[in-house]
């Protein structure tokens, strides 16, 4: 054979190699599953029932801390099950006199009160950067 023919055989091998070679496919079967480790304690187990969080949001608690002046907007969301909690982001605009300590200290009696067993977690936020973060038990 020439020797044209031998280097148009071997890059036309070349390319097949390379295109199968690199190529994502699923065909093969993937035996390299890793199984989590705490995801079979707790299929072990068996007898513990699995446990329910319920998300709510506190409406009238949002709109008595955004009737408040300087605040923009909040959202409150009120955790149920086995570790109760209220999530709190407050943004605050320009008009907010108080430091974002102050706002946090302030709020966090608020909510104390109304949810008074549970961690309350609250995030001051003012033109799109959380200035604050707090967590009371």
């Amino acid at each position: 054979m020439s020797k044209h023919k031998w280097l148009t055989i071997i890059g036309v091998l070349t390319m097949f190699l390379l295109i199968t070679g690199c190529s994502d496919s699923k065909s093969t079967p993937d035996n390299t599953k890793v199984q989590d480790p705490t995801n079979q304690e707790t299929e072990s187990k068996g007898d513990n029932p699995p446990t329910t969080t319920k998300l709510e949001s506190d409406v009238s608690l949002e709109d008595q801390l955004e009737a408040e002046k300087g605040i923009e907007s909040v959202m409150v969301q009120v955790i149920e099950g086995e570790q109760p909690a209220v999530n709190v982001d407050i943004t605050i605009n320009n008009e907010q006199a108080l430091s974002a300590d102050q706002v946090v200290e302030k709020y966090s009696q608020v909510i104390k009160e109304k949810y008074p067993n549970r961690t309350i977690d609250i995030i001051v936020i003012q033109d799109g950067k959380m200035l604050k973060q707090a967590t009371f038990k």
